[in-house]
C-alpha cells in the first residue's frame, strides 16, 4: 500500500504526462512540422519537472536522517538545478525549442496547482 506522498507524487506525475500530452498535441495542430521543436521539448520539459519533483520527495523523506539538514538540502538543491541544465544545455543543442521547455516544466507546476485544488480540503 503507498503512502501519501507516495500517493500524492503518482497522482501529480500522471497530470502531468496527461497536460504533456495534450499541449503537445495541440503544438502538432497550431505549429505544423515543428513536432521535434516543440511538442517534444514540451515533453522533454514534462519529464525534467517530474524528475526534479521525484529527487524533492526523495530528499524529503530523507532529511531527517541527516545530521545536517540544511547542507544536505542545499546539495540537492545545486544537484536538481545541474540536472535541470543539462537537460537544457543538451535539447537546445539539439535544436529543441527552449521556450517549449520552460513550458514543459510549468505544465509540472501547473499538474501540482491541479492536484492542490482538487484535494482541497474545505472548512
Amino acid at each position: 500500500m503507498m503512502d501519501e506522498v507516495s500517493q500524492m507524487g503518482k497522482e501529480i506525475r500522471r497530470l502531468t504526462l496527461a497536460l504533456a500530452f495534450i499541449v503537445s498535441g495541440l503544438s502538432i495542430l497550431i505549429f505544423h512540422g515543428q513536432f521535434k521543436v516543440i511538442g517534444i521539448g514540451i515533453i522533454i520539459g514534462a519529464l525534467t519537472g517530474i524528475i526534479g519533483f521525484s529527487m524533492i520527495t526523495n530528499m524529503t523523506r530523507r532529511i531527517e536522517l541527516y545530521g545536517n539538514a540544511k547542507a544536505k538540502g542545499s546539495a540537492s538543491y545545486i544537484q536538481r538545478y545541474a540536472i535541470y541544465t543539462v537537460v537544457f544545455l543538451l535539447a537546445a543543442y539539439e535544436g529543441v525549442n527552449i521556450i517549449a521547455l520552460f513550458i514543459g516544466i510549468l505544465l509540472h507546476k501547473g499538474a501540482i496547482l491541479i492536484y492542490v485544488f482538487l484535494h482541497r480540503k474545505e472548512d
